[in-house]
């Protein structure tokens, strides 16, 4: 199994407005999008993590076509969580279509970049990721930053993980978060744990920073 740290450059015609915002914006510092589901081809659930003013990108999204609703949890001053339902547009259907294949898992978070590239981990067999990088739609360079092979040990990076967080995980596993397709959301994960949503996702984040974070790239 392969480990891909994966960087796509979007045209102007296939950025999201949301990323194209807060890169003019100039006072957003960590723009993530920390979990997602794609139900179906016509909706996408998308959880983000956001550093910098939350009214300016409140505003802008209710402008963004396609977005069916969203709820903001603040994190403090300058943080929040994103919960967003959207209706995706061609380039995020290609995208989908392209991730949307067997033997291949895309590693939280994708980060959105203030160059306006997009940054992602990708694991998979190799001839599969390949399939990945050619599906991808017109209009997006992609530039494959780290190759390595995955070598977490789940035993070893286990332990390091808080009780809360291994609760969390644990949750999800049995929920059939980690299913393909998912049978859960964060939502679900957040019910069974009884807290926020934000806070859900934030342990299953942590969780997975932890537990990935021994590849060998």
């Amino acid at each position: 199994m392969k480990y891909l740290q994966v960087t796509f450059r979007h045209s102007a015609e296939t950025i999201h407005p949301m990323h194209e915002f807060v890169c003019d914006h100039g006072r957003y510092d960590e723009y993530h999008l920390v979990n997602w589901n794609f139900a179906t081809p016509d909706a996408n659930t998308l959880l983000f993590h956001v550093r910098g003013p939350r009214e300016p990108y409140e505003g802008a999204l209710r402008e963004v076509e396609g977005v069916r609703s969203f709820e903001v949890a603040p994190l403090g001053d300058d943080r929040f969580y994103v919960y967003v339902m959207d209706e995706p547009d061609e380039t995020g259907r290609g995208l989908m279509d392209a991730f949307s294949r067997p033997s291949i898992a895309a590693v939280p978070p994708l980060s959105y970049r203030m160059d306006r590239s997009v940054s992602i981990g990708v694991l998979g067999e190799p001839d599969r990721l390949w399939e990945v990088f050619e599906a991808t739609p017109d209009g997006i360079d992609v530039d494959i930053e780290r190759v390595g092979q995955y070598a977490a040990d789940p035993a070893v990076a286990g332990a390091r993980l808080t009780d809360r967080q291994r609760e969390a995980v644990r949750v999800a596993q049995e929920l059939g978060y980690y299913e393909v397709p998912r049978d859960a959301t964060v939502a679900d994960v957040a019910n069974a744990l009884d807290c926020s949503t934000g806070t859900a996702a934030e342990h299953l984040q942590k969780a997975a920073a932890e537990l990935l974070g021994d590849l060998d790239c």
